[in-house]
């Protein structure tokens, strides 16, 4: 007895739906008729800008991220430097513990100076020999004796001064300095933290820190394969950052990707913005958005898009359409030649003047509502046979 309670309410509040918009379509077609036809919305012709733009999500990312390791191992004793820092050129990032590396230099340093003095006793003995020799006072064999112990020394020094040019360069590799101006973007390590060398060890040893310059940024963002063909290199864009929504930043396009991804069954190409960012604003992750100018053109003739009519007959070029132009107190078609268009504008190359007016019939808007209103009642019948 309820289901048959609701069907009946169901049934009558379609049935009113039905008569709604029967009364609605008649007295709008009424309405046409006693004022002598339909009535128009008028929109006049106008000098603007013409702008088609491709637009997309980007990510900020510095152009040169330098990831700094150190050359030596050992514990970090001093390390002066946070995330978020500017760093200039040759600034100290890291400092490790030298007392193994300070005791080398001095040990190599002090081989380095019995060198040079045996040398100059192993020289001095031979320049005294030589003459004994050159004299017959001084046996073949033992003058072969001087001459070896000259070599040796010889030898010996080129030795140590080896060693302690190396012993220095591990003194030196143990204090680690920013190779560029830049941005401290991570940090990885404390002080008293133990790291690996980046050199000498098979993992590739401990990052200390992550720097960048950013003066410059790129904007990755992917370009839907429909809009790429649009795109080129060297064009200028605009972007906007999601923190900065009253500014906007000037890049150019420096690379395009030659091979798509996908992302979400969309096919893309990543497209690659350079931005100059003397302020530093632009960090590192942040989510902007690019617009690129594919069409620009000023000061033309624009009429609404809706305001276009179909060509009048297949006599007419591609490039002509008709307008209801305002004459005589009534709207007349009227052909003219058409340039660039998209859903909002298009541009009128000839046949109209700044300020005409033209009309776009009103009936296309009742047409538009009774469409809706149909929709209503389709909808109110699949909710009557989705309650059976």
């Amino acid at each position: 007895m309820r289901l048959s309670k609701s069907r009946l309410i169901i049934g009558l509040i379609f049935i009113a739906i039905i008569a709604i918009v029967i009364i609605y379509f008649v007295n709008g077609k009424a309405k046409d008729r006693e004022s002598g036809g339909p009535k128009f919305k008028e929109f006049a012709v106008e000098r603007g800008t013409f702008q088609v733009l491709v637009s997309a999500n980007g990510v900020v990312k510095p152009i040169d991220r330098i990831e700094i390791k150190s050359k030596a191992s050992g514990q970090i004793e001093e390390l002066p430097v946070e995330q978020g820092d500017f760093v200039r050129k040759g600034q100290l990032i890291a400092r490790l513990d030298q007392k193994d590396e300070r005791a080398a230099v001095a040990q190599a340093q002090a081989d380095l100076d019995i060198a040079e003095a045996e040398l100059q006793q192993a020289q001095r003995i031979y320049d005294r020999r030589n003459e004994l020799f050159e004299k017959k006072l001084v046996s073949e064999e033992e003058w072969n004796q001087i001459e070896l112990n000259l070599t040796v020394a010889k030898g010996k020094l080129v030795q140590v001064t080896t060693a302690l040019d190396r012993a220095q360069e591990r003194l030196s590799e143990s204090v680690v300095r920013a190779p560029i101006d830049g941005v401290i973007l991570q940090k990885y390590v404390e002080e008293g933290q133990i790291i690996a060398s980046g050199v000498s060890n098979v993992g590739g040893g401990t990052p200390i820190v992550d720097i960048a310059d950013m003066s410059s940024v790129h904007i990755e963002a992917g370009i839907d394969e429909i809009d790429i063909g649009k795109v080129r290199v060297g064009q200028p864009a605009m972007v906007v950052a999601d923190a900065y929504h009253e500014l906007s930043f000037r890049g150019k396009i420096v690379r395009i990707a030659p091979e798509a991804k996908i992302e979400q069954n969309v096919t893309l190409f990543d497209v690659v913005v350079e931005v100059e960012n003397a302020e530093g604003r632009l960090k590192s992750g942040m989510n902007t958005t690019i617009e690129i100018t594919i069409v620009n053109k000023k000061d033309i003739l624009l009429i609404p898009a809706m305001a276009l009519q179909m060509p009048p007959g297949p006599e007419a070029a591609s490039d002509e359409g008709t307008v209801l132009l305002k004459q005589d107190g009534g709207f007349k078609p009227h052909r003219v030649k058409i340039g660039l268009s998209n859903f909002k504008q298009v541009e009128i190359l000839s046949g109209l003047s700044e300020g005409d007016i033209l009309g776009v019939p009103m009936t296309s808007r009742l047409k538009a509502e009774n469409e809706q209103m149909e929709e209503r009642i389709r909808s109110s019948r699949s909710f009557g046979t989705s309650s059976r």
